[in-house]
């Protein structure tokens, strides 16, 4: 019931705030932080629907599954039109070196995940707050291969020395890769010998 009222009452991007907010509160969580979870939603959530949904965060903050707030935001929530217009101008105001950093893309840095990939549940992570669930996520996104891997530039190899480049290359292609131990039930395995 909150995850549906919090969707259809405020926008994709307070949902977010408030999944890293409960992430934060379980981190260190204590009279302080739950006073502080309460005062920041209650700011989130405005005057209007304040009352309502701060009601529906006391009853479910312990138990409410925070993976599952942002997956429930993907799905259901709606970015606010400033919001999105502020990612923009975000990648359309140009860093100092941007030029050299997106050559391969123009010379102009690329737009933000959330609004050139919306479907992707990693792009929601990103804009949660720095927390330990945040990095989890991560991980099992790129764990699962929903994150894609950066791959290692080719002109960066060239100036290596040789030995770094080969080795490298057999570390890309899996050719360094230990075996695991093989186990005593196995054939060819290693077995406990008598001693007489």
């Amino acid at each position: 019931a909150f995850m549906h009222t919090l969707v259809r009452r405020r926008p994709a991007e307070v949902s977010i705030h408030v999944a890293s907010r409960i992430a934060q509160f379980r981190e260190k969580h204590g009279q302080q932080g739950y006073l502080n979870l309460l005062r920041d939603t209650g700011h989130l959530f405005g005057p209007t629907h304040g009352p309502e949904l701060m009601a529906l965060l006391a009853r479910c903050y312990c138990t409410i599954s925070v993976p599952f707030m942002v997956d429930y935001t993907r799905r259901y929530g709606q970015f606010s039109r400033a919001f999105i217009a502020n990612q923009v101008e975000k990648s359309m105001r140009p860093a100092f070196f941007d030029f050299i950093r997106y050559k391969q893309k123009g010379g102009v840095r690329p737009l933000p995940l959330i609004v050139s990939k919306p479907w992707g549940l990693s792009s929601y992570t990103r804009l949660m707050a720095d927390c330990s669930l945040k990095r989890y996520m991560h991980e099992q996104l790129k764990l699962y291969g929903h994150v894609p891997t950066p791959k290692v530039n080719a002109h960066v190899a060239h100036d290596m020395p040789a030995e770094v480049r080969v080795a490298e290359q057999l570390s890309a292609a899996g050719a360094l890769r230990v075996a695991p131990p093989r186990r005593a039930s196995e054939p060819g395995g290693w077995r406990r010998e008598r001693r007489s």
